[in-house]
């Protein structure tokens, strides 16, 4: 059993995905895997070159397993997208949304920037763009991020990853899904606007460390924090599609 509303749009969102971010490269490469496993498969594309270090749009189907969020065993589904542009002023941009195919979720969703500097002009479209969609479904904007912080945070750096212009949806319901995909769709248009405002910004060497210790407290998150990446190790995902799918192309310690 699964909602064929959520299905069509992960199939129509990741193609558009990867087109949005191929032209707004500039010249970047797709290199595109189907990759098998005994708990499922992973559709995993990567992009790199031109204004884009790295993006990675993964699409995983998972057999009878049971995700950090719920206390059973489900047929359950990720679609992750991971975009690391060249220019350390254009911050990472995350979108993680994970649902139960049970045709009734339950519905997850945490989407956010990671800054390397510290402009939130920098951003602003992206917030903007969620703000639109709080307002549009009567939902408050703290709401709406609220526990964002926390989630992308760890002790000893003295700060969260997360910029807190994105969303946080989680545990919704079937009667919460358009608000799901609104928000997505909304943001991911925020976040091409703030790849094309910030492309072409010029910027010193600093601002590349600046950078390179922001994919590195990213990959510390993941190895040390992450427990959705624990649970596809325990389940049989391959290492190299966890990679692909979260990691990096560059980092500094």
């Amino acid at each position: 059993m699964h909602d064929g509303k959520i299905v069509s749009f992960v199939e129509e969102t990741r193609e558009g995905v990867i087109a949005a971010l191929l032209e707004a490269s500039g010249g970047g490469r797709l290199e595109r895997t189907t990759v098998p496993f005994k708990a499922g498969q992973a559709d995993v594309a990567i992009i790199r070159g031109g204004a884009i270090e790295k993006a990675s749009v993964t699409h995983m189907k998972l057999n009878q397993v049971k995700p950090p969020e719920l206390d059973c065993v489900i047929d359950y589904m990720v679609f992750q997208v991971e975009i690391f542009p060249l220019n350390p002023w254009c911050p990472m941009g995350h979108f993680n949304t994970e649902w139960g195919m049970t045709g009734r979720g339950p519905y997850h969703m945490m989407l956010d920037v990671f800054p390397a500097a510290t402009d939130p002009q920098a951003y602003a479209p992206a917030r903007s763009a969620i703000d639109g969609v709080a307002e549009t479904f009567g939902v408050g904007k703290e709401a709406m991020r609220a526990g964002l912080a926390d989630h992308y945070r760890m002790d000893h750096w003295g700060a969260s990853l997360a910029a807190g212009a994105g969303c946080r949806l989680m545990h919704l319901g079937p009667e919460k899904l358009d608000l799901f995909i609104a928000a997505y769709r909304a943001f991911f248009d925020g976040y091409i606007e703030v790849l094309a405002l910030n492309r072409d910004r010029v910027y010193t060497q600093a601002l590349v460390k600046q950078k390179l210790r922001r994919n590195g407290r990213w990959l510390e998150y993941l190895t040390l924090k992450d427990v959705a990446v624990k649970m596809g190790l325990g389940v049989g995902i391959p290492a190299g599609v966890l990679v692909d799918l979260s990691y990096p192309p560059s980092a500094e310690f």
